[in-house]
This record gives structure tokens, C-alpha cells and sequence, in this order.
């Protein structure tokens, strides 16, 4: 099995779906792809992180993920200002959504992309953020199967066989226990997000976007912060049951997320969306490559592999690569990525929660001028983290996939 069934599945629907033989709820499919982000996080974030996971490991996944974010922001910001002294006037969201649709999913980019039509006109806003999002799932596709495939025959990934006797041998508790810690988690999360709309947010529509589409982050951290709570409890997680119900949820998010593209609204904006994909996958690409074999201390390549497809399609589209070479999730990359969320919050804010609502804010009347300041902006901004990364993470110590350290 090399192609992911979630991913031939979704390409298959979307066939159907835009041929006319399948009719699909296009709200109900964007639901599932929203709430399906939270509930792999919760799954993942409940789990025992493995013995072999280290904090650099994690700093340098978290500080990856931001890094990627504002270097795809960098070239969507500089490919809008180019196009707009060209034709008309490009609303900067447009570009703007391609790391959210590519780093941040289509969750995000759906829900950022219809708040900023409702406040400064970005027309189909919402679709566009999804289409690129689903773009980013068509190359970790083309690209991330066959990178994973080669990297297999390299022998750039040997889960050992004392990881996988010991995830056979841990107690399997009752599977629908688990999905109602999962549940609670979930419901704790809505209960903190709806007394939060009803505060002082309430009245900053772009804020309160925004945290709903945070959703996820804060799902995690809930379930970071109770993971410990079960066991005082005396119930006993199992990390092979979570990590079922958590490939299912992955499953039916790539699946759905696929299949809830508009072929319409793509064959309106077919240019400007396929520019900016197109540039954002060479400058995911080439940076993941380049940087994963400097930046981890161990298990690069399921790290690259995770954090590529993590870069163009989410979390969930970025273990459903991984499953092709460590199909268990035994390596060590799961457990940095859910460490390395902290960090990739913590780094990714100000571009969220400053430098984007001033972007959208400044539309139409601060352009082009506020191209160039945001060029700037995202220019050193990208400097400041890999600053961060190489004092944090020893970016650059290493310059191959094989020359894994000894220490444990």
C-alpha cells in the first residue's frame, strides 16, 4: 500500500463530486475537516510521548513549522505585489492564505478566508483558502509519496524491532472510553471558546475568527494539560488504541478536505492560485529538505517526511505520508510535531495575530506601499527564528539523513 486509501478515496469523491454522479453536503464536508483537525490533535496529544523523543527535537520541529509559515508568506506577500503592478489590484489575503491554507490547513484557511470577505471584501475568500489548502494536499501527493519511497530504499528509516514489540504489547483499553475522553476534551474546548465569544472579543469579529480557528491548538493543550489527570483516575491511556481512533480521524479529514474543493471557484482564479501554489511548493520543498537533514537529532528523514507534508497539506496529511515508511507512527517525528506545536504557536503569533490583521486592515487604502512593509517584516522576521532555531535546535550541526547520534 503505498498511496494513503484516505487520499485515493478523497480523489475519487472529488472526481465524482465535480462530474455530477456524486452530491455531496459541501458545509458537511467542511465541518469534518474543521473538527477532524482538533480531535487528531487531542488523540495525539493524549499519548505517552516516546522515550526517544528529545526536546531539540521538538524546539526544531516547532521553530520548522513557523519558519515555513513566513517563508511561504514572504513569497505569497512578493508574488501579489508583482502580479498587482501588472494588472489590477490583488487583495493581500488572497496571499496571505497560502500559509494558512499550506501550514495551517484548511480549517484555518476556510474559516480566516470568510472572516476577512466579511470585513474587507475578499470575494470567495473562504473557497480560495481552501483550494489552496487542497493544492497543498495535491503535492505532498506528487511529491511526498514518491520522496517517501525513496527514502525507504535509501534506509533513511528503521523503526527497530524493540519499538514495535513494545507498542504490540501495551494494554488495549475499551476503545469507546477513549473516544469519550476525547470527546469531554473536545466539548472543554467549545465551552472555552464560546465564554470567550461572549467576553470582550466578542465584539473583534477578526479576533474571534481567528481563535475559532485555533481551535485545534487549544484542543491540544487541553489535552496536554489533563493527559496526566486519566491516570490519577485510574484509567491507564493506551497509546495503540488512541493511535487508531487518531489514523481513523486523519483518514476522514484528507478524505473530506479533498472532496470539499469547488471546481468553480478554482477555474475563476486559476492563475493567481496555481502562481502562488506552485511557488509555495518549491520554497516548502527545497526548504524542508534542506533543513531537516540540520536540524534533528534523530529520525531526519521521518521528521522531513512529517514536516513536508505537515507544510502543504497539515498535521494530518503529514502522518498519513509517514505511515508509508513507519506505518506504526514509531518514530520519534508524532512526538515532536505534538511537542513542537508549543513552539510553533509561541513563534507563529505575531505573524498571525499581528502582522495578517494589519495586512487586511490596511486594504485597499495603505496599498502598495504596505507590500513593502510587509516584505521587510516577513524578511526579518524569518531571520529572527532561524536565529532561534540554530542557538535552540543546533541548526546546521548536521548534513545528512544517516549520521544519527548516539545519545538517548
Amino acid at each position: 500500500k503505498v498511496v494513503p486509501f484516505s487520499i485515493l478515496a478523497g480523489i475519487v469523491g472529488f472526481t465524482l463530486q465535480n462530474i455530477g454522479l456524486l452530491e455531496l453536503d459541501q458545509g458537511a464536508l467542511e465541518r469534518i475537516v474543521y473538527h477532524g483537525l482538533a480531535l487528531t490533535f487531542i488523540g495525539i496529544g493524549l499519548q505517552k510521548p516516546p522515550k526517544k523523543a528529545v526536546n531539540q527535537d521538538a524546539i526544531a520541529m516547532g521553530l520548522g513549522i513557523s519558519i515555513m509559515a513566513v517563508l511561504q508568506g514572504l513569497v505569497a506577500i512578493l508574488c501579489i505585489a508583482i502580479l498587482s503592478n501588472f494588472g489590477e489590484p490583488l487583495h493581500p489575503g488572497i496571499g496571505l492564505l497560502l500559509p494558512l491554507g499550506l501550514n495551517q490547513g484548511p480549517g484555518q484557511a476556510l474559516s480566516m478566508g470568510n472572516a476577512w470577505e466579511e470585513i474587507s471584501g475578499l470575494e470567495s475568500g473562504g473557497q480560495i483558502g481552501l483550494i489552496l489548502a487542497a493544492s497543498g494536499f495535491f503535492w505532498s501527493i506528487v511529491f511526498g509519496i514518491p520522496l517517501a519511497i525513496y527514502g525507504q530504499k535509501k534506509g533513511w528509516i528503521q523503526p527497530s524491532k524493540k519499538q514495535i514489540e513494545t507498542h504490540e504489547t501495551e494494554p488495549n483499553e475499551d476503545i469507546n472510553a477513549h473516544i469519550m475522553i476525547i470527546a469531554v476534551i473536545y466539548l472543554l474546548t467549545f465551552g472555552f471558546l464560546h465564554a470567550l465569544s461572549t467576553g470582550p472579543l466578542a465584539q473583534e469579529t477578526k479576533h474571534m475568527s481567528m481563535l475559532w480557528g485555533f481551535h485545534f491548538l487549544i484542543a491540544l493543550m487541553l489535552a496536554l494539560g489533563t493527559r496526566s489527570f486519566w491516570s490519577k483516575i485510574r484509567f491507564s491511556l493506551s497509546n495503540s488504541t488512541l493511535t487508531q481512533i487518531t489514523n481513523t480521524t486523519v483518514d476522514f479529514v484528507t478524505c473530506s478536505a479533498l472532496i470539499a474543493v469547488q471546481l468553480s471557484i478554482l477555474k475563476e482564479n486559476i492563475f493567481v492560485i496555481s502562481t502562488l501554489s506552485i511557488i509555495g511548493m518549491i520554497i516548502t520543498w527545497s526548504g524542508v529538505l534542506y533543513l531537516s537533514k540540520r536540524g534533528f537529532h534523530r529520525d531526519r528523514f521521518a521528521h522531513a517526511i512529517l514536516w513536508f507534508g505537515s507544510s502543504t497539506g497539515t498535521l494530518p496529511m503529514g502522518l498519513s505520508l509517514l505511515r508509508i515508511v513507519d506505518p506504526n507512527l514509531q518514530s520519534a517525528a508524532p512526538a515532536s510535531a505534538t511537542k513542537g506545536a508549543v513552539f510553533a504557536l509561541i513563534f507563529s503569533a505575531p505573524l498571525l495575530l499581528i502582522v495578517m490583521p494589519y495586512a487586511i486592515s490596511q486594504w485597499p487604502l495603505g496599498y502598495p506601499s504596505t507590500h513593502y512593509i510587509l516584505l521587510g517584516g516577513f524578511t526579518l522576521y524569518a531571520l529572527i527564528i532561524l536565529g532561534f532555531w540554530k542557538n535552540l535546535a543546533n541548526l546546521g550541526k548536521y548534513s545528512s539523513y544517516t549520521d544519527e547520534t548516539q545519545d538517548t
